[in-house]
């Protein structure tokens, strides 16, 4: 384990004491130095654990002394035999050298140095250290500035004494903690960091702007929002059944179009959970024959019941679903409350009275029931009242009945006072009385941050317990695998449901038909545009996701399982100005039928409401964004995610990948732990890659993590990136570090200029990509280039030369 600062120092003198009473009389030699002092100064002294160290770690054929991970690469030690001094100028106590007086006046030391950045440099590790036990001399082996390494300083201390003196700045640079928070690299960063180029978006005047529309877009925009709008919550109008029955689609489906194979899309929703030693018995809601009987029968059970699903699955149509349609017969007799979390309440403490309060609503709104009404009051609490009437205040009927009357509406006063316990009763009374079941949903609690949900958790585990009532708990896998581990849950053996995405394209066919050739056309929504285009319209889009298997793929892996995204971009695409939606019905009119091309939906959805690509607005993410000057970094992420889906083939831990092993390969490339840091954070949040846990949100020091690819990541270096769509939007955004090709890569409209504008970029990155070419790698750039090419021949070729020459 680790050790803290303080007793870090009190073991660097305890060392300093040890070298002063034992000093052997000879020279050790390098294997002696190591074990003898160098061991103990970076394990003890310096905060390292010895899991964190690989010693003798073969990389091109040698070997390091030291590799020091977390969980990338981050430290490199060259050590030496004690023997191999160096003497720093009398008078002298800087801490700081440059690198060129050792290679100058200390050979030995500044030939190791020398040695120990190459191996930095090989293994992508930022920062290297002599060391011969006793003196030690740190550097930065990688440079952003455009400053050659060996230029630069280096933090030099010549003795175990001097280290003791600024064992504060020894700490800060050197230790476990400081590398991790590149304290070294602050230490000695002499010199401004070169900024990462301009991007062209930059350049662009009132960028990324917003796309006009005509009439006829507009209005198809207003439809849209019939497409993507939420099932009504629960005791809402009677036409809500006939929706559920005509749109929900059954989960558990695995989509014949996903691109990940079938294998790691099925653990995906059993591994997360198999991990857990005392974890639930997990079971998938429905069936191939419908709902799960067991989801049923827990009504039996005095606990809650989780039904647990990725954001965007469709939890809350689910729970639709089941109490309207698939159980309706079993929910019949049953007083049902649903409560969304979804937007309120807003803190943790206003958990218990929003709960209170909204089942109080519901008993009135939905079931006609006013629990503070005079006869009901009396009716709950008429067993009290009886105990009342025989109490103390008994003989007060006869001979003082006002006072009688009054201290017995105290005495009532003082039990509705109690509104938690007296709403447990009411739900008693009806439960009892009227011999319903009571369910409660409550939904959306995954949307809230950990605390809020795990608190309401334990107010549903309380209700299950204590009240007459069944408790579903809707929440998302990364909640529950994080909480059964260390929180809430793990004091509860809670049943757990699963709840699997359905089939996109099912529910997008499902959603056209209902939502707008039946629902639209006969309803009085105020929507300007005629009927015989809306109809030709969406006659036009059931048609294409029905044939068209190439849309149907991309929306089924860009959308990752979250129906609810896929359903956006849908109504993205649907009077998106990027659509020329005259040309369409035109074409239907006159052949009777038009196929939606994916480039064309694609590029709807990349650029959204804006007239250039966003990458704060868009939900697809530019791959060849860079962080740094340099141009390799083009091709981190579609290497690491490539990378990964090569790894996963053969992962014997459903698909999943050490950190450390994603580490130490792209660092072997020349990446820095910085740029690796970034591209995961990216990759994570956007869900081109996944962590066990599900969080979208990454830790660099997160011990044991692991990743692998999920269908989205698959989708964008498989197909996404080989589209001219697909560039055409990113070169906008992409800083060109080339800067003739900068002054080349301007804004363009007419298609012509931007199929050339590819070209350009296309080349730029041939010629950044020729600094990897030598490595054997999954990602090929070259092979991403050719079918890049064809697609912008394919589209020159189509395209009629006025287009070539009005602004779209």
């Amino acid at each position: 384990m680790a050790v803290e600062f303080e007793e870090a120092e009190k073991n660097l003198k305890e060392l300093i004491d040890w070298v002063a009473q034992t000093a052997p009389d000879q020279d050790l030699n390098e294997a002696t130095t190591r074990l003898r002092l160098i061991d103990r100064l970076f394990f003890e002294c310096l905060g390292w654990d010895r899991e964190d160290c690989t010693a003798e770690e073969r990389l091109d054929g040698q070997y390091i002394d030291y590799s020091f991970n977390c969980p990338e690469r981050l430290l490199v030690v060259e050590a030496k035999r004690e023997g191999v001094y160096f003497e720093l100028p009398v008078g002298t106590n800087k801490l700081k050298y440059n690198i060129d007086f050792f290679l100058r006046r200390a050979g030995d030391v500044g030939n190791a140095i020398r040695q120990a950045m190459g191996y930095c440099q090989s293994g992508g590790a930022p920062f290297g250290v002599v060391c011969n036990g006793h003196q030690l001399v740190a550097f930065i082996a990688s440079r952003s500035d455009g400053r050659p390494p060996l230029e630069g300083r280096a933090l030099v201390f010549d003795s175990l004494r001097h280290i003791e003196e600024n064992f504060l700045v020894a700490w800060q640079c050197l230790s476990k903690p400081g590398v991790t928070s590149r304290g070294l690299h602050k230490e000695l960063q002499d010199t401004a960091v070169a900024p990462v180029p301009e991007k062209l978006s930059q350049r662009i005047p009132g960028y990324p702007g917003f796309k006009r529309r005509n009439a006829l877009q507009t209005d198809l925009q207003i439809l849209s929002e019939l497409f993507v709008e939420e099932i009504p919550s629960l005791g809402a109008n009677g036409d809500d059944e006939e929706f559920l029955r005509e749109c929900y689609s059954p989960s558990g489906a695995l989509s014949q179009y996903a691109t990940v194979s079938k294998g790691i899309l099925r653990a995906r929703y059993s591994a997360l959970f198999q991990e857990v030693a005392a974890g639930p018995s997990m079971r998938p809601a429905t069936t191939k024959k419908g709902l799960s009987p067991e989801v049923l029968a827990q009504s039996l059970s005095r606990r809650p019941i989780l039904l647990i699903g990725d954001r965007g699955v469709g939890k809350t149509i689910f729970i639709n679903y089941l109490y309207r349609v698939d159980g309706k017969d079993i929910f019949a007799n049953t007083l049902v409350f649903y409560i969304d979390f979804g937007s309120k309440p807003a803190i943790v403490e206003d958990l218990q009275r929003f709960v209170r309060d909204e089942l109080t609503r519901q008993f009135s709104d939905v079931h006609g029931i006013d629990i503070y009404e005079r006869n009901f009051v009396n009716g709950v609490l008429h067993l009290d009242i009886e105990r009342y009437n025989k109490g103390i205040y008994r003989d007060m009927r006869e001979t003082a009945p006002e006072m009688f009357e009054m201290k017995r509406i105290e005495f009532l006063e003082q039990r509705l006072a109690d509104k938690d316990s007296y709403l447990r009763t009411c739900l008693t009374h009806v439960s009892n009385g009227r011999k319903k079941q009571v369910v409660i949903f409550l939904d959306n609690v995954d949307q809230r941050p950990s605390e809020f949900q795990e608190n309401v958790f334990l107010i549903g585990q309380a209700m299950a317990a204590n009240w007459p009532v069944v408790v579903f708990i809707s929440i998302r896998p990364e909640t529950f695998y994080r909480s059964r581990l260390s929180g809430t849950l793990s004091a509860y053996h809670a049943r757990a449901f699963t709840i699997a995405p359905p089939r996109v394209d099912e529910v997008v066919r499902k959603r056209l038909r209902y939502g707008g050739l039946s629902m639209a056309l006969g309803s009085d929504q105020e929507v300007t545009v005629k009927a015989e285009s809306l109809h030709d319209y969406l006659q036009v889009l059931d048609y294409s996701f029905t044939q068209n298997r190439w849309l149907i793929e991309f929306l089924d892996n860009m959308c990752g399982g979250n129906i609810r995204l896929a359903l956006d971009f849908l109504s993205t695409f649907i009077g998106s100005g990027h659509v020329d939606t005259e040309k369409i019905l035109k074409i239907y009119r006159d052949k009777g039928a038009y196929f939606v091309p994916v480039h064309e939906f694609v590029r709807a959805v990349i650029y959204g409401d804006h007239e250039h690509y966003s990458p704060v607005a868009s939900e697809v993410v530019n791959l060849f964004d860079i962080t740094t000057p340099d141009g390799r970094e083009h091709f981190l992420s579609p290497i690491l995610v490539t990378q990964l889906d090569r790894w996963s083939q053969d992962s014997t831990q459903d698909g999943f990948v050490d950190a450390a092993k994603v580490y130490s390969y792209m660092q072997a490339l020349g990446f820095q732990p910085r740029q690796i840091d970034w591209a995961l954070t990216r990759l994570l949040r956007r869900n081109l890659i996944e962590a066990p846990s599900k969080s979208r949100e990454y830790s660099a020091n997160e011990t044991g993590s692991h990743y692998r690819i999920t269908s989205v990541g698959a989708y964008y270096v498989r197909r996404l990136i080989r589209t001219f769509a697909y560039i055409d939007a990113m070169v906008v955004d992409t800083p060109i570090t080339d800067p003739e090709v900068r002054d080349r890569i301007t804004d363009a409209y007419a298609l012509a200029d931007r199929l050339a504008r590819a070209r350009v970029f296309s080349d730029y990155l041939d010629s950044q990509w020729d600094r990897l070419s030598e490595q054997q790698l999954s990602f090929e750039w070259p092979r991403v280039k050719h079918a890049l090419a064809r697609n912008i021949s394919y589209i020159s070729g189509k395209i009629p030369l006025s287009k070539n020459i009005e602004r779209p």
